[in-house]
C-alpha cells in the first residue's frame, strides 16, 4: 500500500469501525433507545454485508484478490456511511433526534431506507476497474450528493419527511424508506464500471435521470393520495 492508501485506510478506520460504536453507545444512553439502536446496528450489518458482498465479487481485479484492499474499502465505506448520516438532518431526518431521542419509528425505518440508500451508492462506485482509491470516493460523492438531491426534492414537493418526523406516519416512513433504497440502487448502477475520466463519469451518471424521474414522479403523487385521511 502506498502512504495515502495507508493515510485513507487509518482515517476511515477511525472514523467508519471506531466511531460507529461510540455513537450508538451514546444513543443506548437515552431513555427508550435499546430498540432504535438495535434496530440501526441490524441496518449496519446489513450495509457492511453488501460492501463486503461487492468487495469480495465485483470491485476491481485488484482488490478483489488483495484482503488489505479490501479491508480498505470496508472500513472506507463504514465511515462514508458514518458521514453521510450526519448529513441526513439536511435532507430533514436526524436518526439521533427522530429516531433515537423521540423513539420515532416512523422516522427509524425511513433511516434505514437512507442507510442502505447511501450503502448502495457507495457500493457502486467499488464495481469495475480504476487508478485509485480517489475514484471510488469521486463516484461514491457524485451517487451520494443526487441521493440526497432526490430526498430533498420528494420532501419539497410532498412534505413526506413532515409526514415521518411530525405526524409519525409509519407508512410513510416505509415509502420513504422504499424509494431512498431504490435511489440508491439505481445510482449506485449508474456510477458503476471501469473508470475513463471524471468528465465520462459525470456523463455516465446521466443514464440515471429518467428512471430518478420516474420513481420521483410516481412517488410524489403516490404520497399525495396515500396521505392518512381524518
Amino acid at each position: 500500500m502506498s502512504e495515502d492508501e495507508v493515510f485513507v485506510t487509518v482515517v476511515a478506520f477511525v472514523v467508519g469501525p471506531v466511531l460507529w460504536p461510540i455513537r450508538l453507545a451514546r444513543w443506548l444512553q437515552l431513555r427508550r433507545s435499546a430498540n432504535a439502536v438495535r434496530t440501526v446496528a441490524a441496518a449496519l450489518t446489513i450495509c457492511a454485508a453488501i460492501l463486503l458482498g461487492v468487495l469480495t465479487k465485483l470491485a476491481a481485479s485488484d482488490v478483489v484478490d488483495a484482503p488489505v484492499y479490501i479491508f480498505m474499502y470496508f472500513v472506507l465505506g463504514l465511515a462514508w456511511i458514518r458521514a453521510s448520516e450526519s448529513g441526513f438532518a439536511l435532507a430533514g431526518l436526524s436518526i439521533s433526534d427522530d429516531a433515537v431521542e423521540r423513539g420515532n419509528g416512523a422516522a427509524l425505518t425511513a433511516a434505514v431506507g437512507a442507510l442502505i440508500g447511501v450503502t448502495l451508492c457507495y457500493a457502486g462506485a467499488n464495481i469495475g476497474n480504476g487508478p485509485g482509491w480517489w475514484v471510488v470516493v469521486f463516484s461514491a460523492a457524485l451517487a451520494t450528493a443526487a441521493l440526497f438531491a432526490c430526498w430533498i426534492v420528494l420532501g419539497s414537493l410532498t412534505g413526506v419527511n413532515d409526514a415521518v418526523t411530525i405526524d409519525r406516519d409509519p407508512a410513510a416512513g416505509i415509502r420513504l424508506g422504499a424509494f431512498l433504497v431504490a435511489c440508491g440502487l439505481v445510482l449506485g448502477r449508474a456510477v458503476a464500471g471501469d473508470w475513463e475520466s471524471a468528465a465520462r463519469t459525470v456523463r455516465d451518471a446521466t443514464v440515471a435521470l429518467p428512471p430518478l424521474t420516474l420513481s420521483g414522479l410516481i412517488a410524489a403523487a403516490f404520497e399525495r393520495v396515500a396521505r392518512p385521511k381524518a
